[in-house]
């Protein structure tokens, strides 16, 4: 089977987000180096060349109706044939949203902060980190983030409106109280019932949170990455994730989750349906000038299960955005001319 090689998207963008669109059709977006929002779309294995939605502010209601500037990462959910959700966090911590319909967008609107109420009064305590969106069934979307207190946040939106945010809680400690996130999570949907919520624990190790279509279940740790000791070979030792994870999803029995790991490579670790598999290294990319690895950076790491094929993309330290494509044929093994040195 040819390797899996990773390939250049585009330059200069930062903080990627992505959904599947039609057959085989997907529609990325990212932060320009402008600071403004641009949106790419694949049909037929071709990219369009980047349109800008411009600068990212949010309306309000309020004296003046000033505008609320928008932070990133965003998160995109499809909740339709042609209607994209857009999401993220306000400078004050409030949720912000848009949509793109039929290619028209609309600008972001401010929905609000969550609050907590003391003695009547409601003192506003923000997200604390950027949202995460998914849709298990059209006109329909879970919203998740980590509120103020490390406690995992989630609120409904019916095509309308957004229902007000409950706490899921932190991390579960047995006889004591949860221990908050510590960063933030990616929520995808599992089918038409289930969503997984994938999150990296204090230790670096993954955890993951499932909602079966009737309850949820606790965080709980589905590992951390090994590679052997630098000494005794035999005997493997733990690394911790780098970064935040990626979860998307590919029907009721598969589920993907990627990370950045210490070497500055991509590993990617998936369910199917029973089990969970260990995590694997899908290597670096290489510089076409003269062939060094070249390590990925930060948080700007987005998935999507569209058509029976799973698309990956992550921005490398040169400033460029990479893409990986699986078409669900044999196994997403590391591409062989840049397996040298990636953790397993």
């Amino acid at each position: 089977m040819e390797p899996l090689r990773w390939q250049v998207i585009a330059e200069g963008v930062f903080a990627p987000a992505v959904v599947a669109t039609g057959e085989r059709g997907l529609t990325l977006f990212a932060r320009a180096a402008s600071g403004e929002l641009v949106v790419f779309q694949r049909d037929r294995g071709e990219w369009t060349a980047p349109r800008s939605l411009g600068i990212p502010l949010a309306r309000s209601e309020g004296p003046g109706s000033p505008t609320v500037p928008v932070e990133w990462p965003i998160a995109a959910c499809a909740t339709g044939p042609e209607e994209i959700q857009i999401l993220a966090r306000g400078a004050e911590g409030e949720l912000v949203h848009g949509t793109l319909r039929a290619g028209e967008w609309g600008g972001f609107d401010c929905i609000g902060t969550p609050a907590n109420w003391i003695g009547g009064l409601a003192v506003p305590m923000g997200l604390a980190s950027a949202p995460s969106a998914c849709s298990c069934g059209r006109g329909r979307m879970d919203v998740f983030a980590v509120g103020a207190a490390g406690a995992l946040l989630h609120s409904q939106w019916d095509g309308k409106e957004f229902a007000e945010f409950e706490s899921l809680g932190g991390v579960a400690r047995e006889g004591c109280s949860d221990d908050p996130l510590a960063s933030g999570v990616s929520a995808t949907s599992c089918g038409a019932r289930a969503i997984a919520v994938a999150a990296r624990g204090t230790s670096g190790d993954l955890l993951m949170k499932w909602w079966n279509g009737a309850s949820w279940t606790a965080f709980a740790s589905v590992g951390v990455p090994e590679e052997p000791d630098p000494i005794y070979p035999a005997v493997p030792c733990q690394v911790p994730l780098a970064g935040s994870p990626v979860a998307c999803g590919g029907g009721s029995t598969r589920l993907d989750v990627f990370a950045r790991g210490q070497r500055g490579n991509l590993l990617h670790k998936r369910w199917d349906g029973k089990n969970w598999s260990a995590f694997e290294s899908l290597g670096l990319p290489r510089s076409a000038q003269d062939g060094e690895r070249i390590p990925f950076t930060g948080r700007s790491v987005a998935c999507v299960w569209g058509k029976f094929q799973l698309d990956v993309f992550a921005r490398g330290s040169d400033g460029k955005l990479y893409g990986l494509c699986w078409n669900g044929i044999g196994t997403m093994i590391r591409p062989e001319s840049e397996a040298a040195g990636g953790a397993v």
